[in-house]
């Protein structure tokens, strides 16, 4: 690919990141302005512009474009798809229909609609007297009774409790039927049941294997990060990693769900829900219950609630709702603590680059008057250097012992100002590759920014907004600026975040990750890619499991995979997608030397470790007709290959012996036999090895198990029905099924 192509290939990619290239408004605005404004214009005098503060400011002030800009968004109106009692009515009336001809899953689906769709008490008295929500609710609670889901129907009716005061007698009446025979139940069961173990939301129960790293948020004790001139910031193996560690185990520090996950998924936690309840206000979002509902309305929704569907049909990428999400939940007040913050570790960083500037010219002042060193001298002094900068960690993270209370507290005072708790400033941290940017990535990006800023305007995200015929504020540009850098850090750094999907007939064939969100995670975003990845990740609710699925030693990176995978991509697809998208070119190992994909993979071309200890020389196998005996070139001793080689062969058959177990549905045994065997493939052979890397697979899969999953199961014959379930849930689901089935 020649050097234009590339370049046009990643700015095709890199605005995909901020809006649709094909549907929306925002396409349309932001190529008027572009056009408005002129290239030149652009990289002259925009380009010039070093400061996010500045670029946006200039997008609203700047004579050449600031009519165009606000013609536009000045029109900017909120829009929702808000409650309607008529649609709500004409739900619960289908919902009856089908619970009385017994198709209560028909029923549970349109009573859910109902709910959603049913304005609050007081709201629409012309319809239903203005009680349709509890209309609703119970008629959902009569058939979960139906259905022996007991606590489903006493959750629905206890947001009916909660409208008591305001009920009718025949509302009571009926609300107490409902409620006797699921009292009943619970009481005469409760020693019984066996209880859903939930943890916390959005919180993995998964152990750190080797315990919390107290330098490392969220990582075990067997990471530490690295910072390389070329690589820059990385994850290596403090310790020894075996197959199967638990090496991170993080909640997002922002995630949203994708739009079309609305009406199947919580909106706070992305579970699946089975009764969700609403948003007071918007019939746009889901919940699946109580807690989640009142988590979202008290921060981020209560700013995104009345222009969600403006947002979706601006044609916005996820990436750029997610920028806008990491804003409403901070909220205004959070936003200024955050954007004080950074500049004064900007300030801080600057002085600290001013003093090292200052140090290296006098050391070269004062090496100038010395005699100049040898070869050997450099060489050695060049190695001590990068000794160093292994194992240095950043500024921010140092601590020593004698003045850490010091540290901490100059910290608080910088980040936290009189906020009691500590501005979380590790995502900001992330990379952006601003020097690299063109004028107009910068300007695309910041009329965004500005589109999300007009946005906040409207829905009372300030207090005091400006008009529309004045320019913003300065804690509105402030507020701006914070959207412009969310845009340029997530481009590189956002994880999907997904759920398995089981197969129909089999537990493992035909199963597939589907993703539903988008998060950020500041401690996972820290690690690099490898074609050939070290690591496997899944999610328990929204937090995200990282688990090891090879040996390491210490100071072997910790790669995770970015998508392009050798097995499946050929080295020229996978550099250019890593291009284009991630803006760097792989140099891991698969990529050197070229390793085949699957197609043409075979077990033939393994590479056997020197049985010398200390020697890091590969082998290839020995030959049939060969004793296996050679003299290895690099530590010059006479060693035998042929036992290295059976035991190869051992590992072929405990990996087989594992895929064989996952066809008895039988993950925990399988996931077993094959990390067993993976670990002892790699202290004697190197890939690539098909069998090895079929095997990490199906560890992944085994592994996926353990988090969030959606069974595809016979629920009432014949129809079928994903239900959601989480880690220790999903046995007792089987178990409640099994007995509505053979009822």
């Amino acid at each position: 690919m020649t050097s234009e192509a590339e370049t046009s290939y990643r700015n095709l990619c890199s605005l995909e990141t901020l809006r649709s290239g094909g549907k929306g408004f925002f396409r349309d605005f932001s190529e008027n302005v572009i056009q408005v404004a002129g290239e030149q214009w652009i990289d002259k005098v925009f380009g010039r512009l070093t400061s996010d503060e500045g670029r946006v400011r200039a997008v609203f002030t700047d004579v050449k474009v600031k009519d165009t800009v606000l013609e536009t968004l000045n029109r900017t109106e909120i829009l929702y798809r808000g409650k309607d009692a008529s649609v709500s009515r004409s739900k619960r009336l289908e919902g009856f229909e089908a619970a009385a001809a017994g198709r209560h899953r028909d029923a549970l689906l349109l009573f859910g609609q109902a709910v959603l769709r049913a304005p609050h008490l007081g709201k629409c008295d012309t319809v239903d007297r203005g009680f349709g929500l509890p209309l609703a609710l119970l008629g959902r609670a009569e058939t979960f009774l139906a259905l022996n889901q007991h606590q489903f129907a006493l959750q629905d009716l206890s947001f009916v409790e909660e409208m008591d005061r305001h009920l009718p007698n025949e509302l009571r009446t009926m609300f107490a039927r409902i409620k006797k025979p699921c009292e009943a139940f619970v009481r005469a069961n409760e020693k019984s049941l066996l209880p859903v173990k939930r943890s916390p939301e959005g919180t993995a129960v998964t152990r750190l294997a080797g315990g919390a790293n107290p330098r490392l948020p969220t990582a075990s004790t067997l990471l530490d990060i690295e910072e390389t001139e070329k690589a820059g910031k990385r994850v290596i193996a403090a310790k020894p990693i075996e197959p199967g560690d638990t090496l991170v185990v993080e909640e997002p520090f922002a995630a949203t769900l994708l739009p079309e996950f609305f009406g199947t998924h919580c909106q706070h936690c992305f579970s699946r829900f089975v009764a969700p309840v609403g948003c007071p206000d918007c019939s746009s979002v889901a919940f699946c219950g109580r807690r989640c509902r009142d988590v979202a309305v008290a921060s981020y929704h209560k700013y995104e609630c009345k222009i969600l569907a403006l947002l979706i049909g601006s044609g916005m990428s996820v990436l750029s709702m997610l920028a806008l999400r990491m804003t409403t939940q901070a909220g205004p007040a959070g936003c200024m603590r955050i954007h004080r913050a950074l500049n004064r570790s900007s300030s801080v960083a600057s002085n600290e680059q001013e003093q090292q500037q200052q140090q290296q010219q006098q050391q070269v002042e004062r090496s100038s008057s010395q005699p100049k060193l040898s070869k050997s001298a450099k060489r050695r002094l060049r190695r001590k250097k990068l000794g160093d900068s292994r194992h240095r960690l950043p500024s921010n993270e140092r601590e020593s012992p004698q003045h850490g209370n010091q540290a901490r507290e100059t910290e608080e005072k910088l980040e936290g100002e009189d906020d009691p708790s500590v501005t979380d400033l590790r995502v900001y941290r992330l990379i952006t590759h601003e020097k690299r940017r063109t004028a107009r990535d910068f300007f695309e990006r910041s009329l965004m920014a500005a589109f999300l800023l007009k946005c906040l305007q409207r829905v009372g995200f300030f207090e005091g907004a400006t008009k529309d015929g004045e320019a913003p504020n300065d804690r509105e540009i402030a507020v701006a600026a914070l959207l412009l850098r969310h845009l340029q850090l997530l481009q590189f750094n956002a994880h999907e975040v997904f759920e398995t999907r089981l197969g129909r007939e089999h537990q493992f064939r035909g199963s597939r990750p589907v993703y539903v969100g988008v998060a950020i995670y500041p401690t996972v975003a820290r690690f690099n890619h490898d074609c050939y990845p070290a690591v496997t990740r899944y999610f328990v609710g929204r937090s995200i499991v990282i688990r090891a699925t090879r040996s390491l030693r210490p100071g072997d990176v910790v790669a995770e995979n970015y998508g392009p995978i050798f097995t499946k991509q050929s080295l020229h697809e996978r550099q250019r997608t890593l291009a284009g998208r991630y803006w760097f070119r792989c140099e891991c190992t698969a990529c050197r030397e070229d390793w085949p994909r699957f197609e043409t993979l075979t077990n033939d071309i393994v590479r056997l470790k020197c049985p010398t200890e200390g020697c890091l020389k590969l082998h290839r196998p020995p030959t049939a007709e060969s004793d296996g005996s050679i003299v290895c070139s690099s530590c010059r001793r006479r060693v035998h290959l042929r036992e290295r080689l059976e035991r190869v062969r051992e590992c072929e058959r405990l990996y087989a012996e594992g895929i064989d177990v996952m066809e008895q549905h039988e993950p925990e045994r399988a996931l077993n036999l094959l990390l067993e065997a993976a670990a002892k493939f790699h202290r004697i052979a190197s890939p690539p090895h098909k069998d090895t890397h079929l095997a990490e697979i199906a560890a992944s899969a085994c592994m996926a198990q353990e988090g969030n999953i959606a069974r595809y199961i016979n629920m009432t014959k014949p129809s079928f029905s994903y239900i959601y379930s989480r880690p220790g849930q999903h046995r007792q689901t089987d178990r409640q099924i099994d007995k509505k089935v053979d009822r």
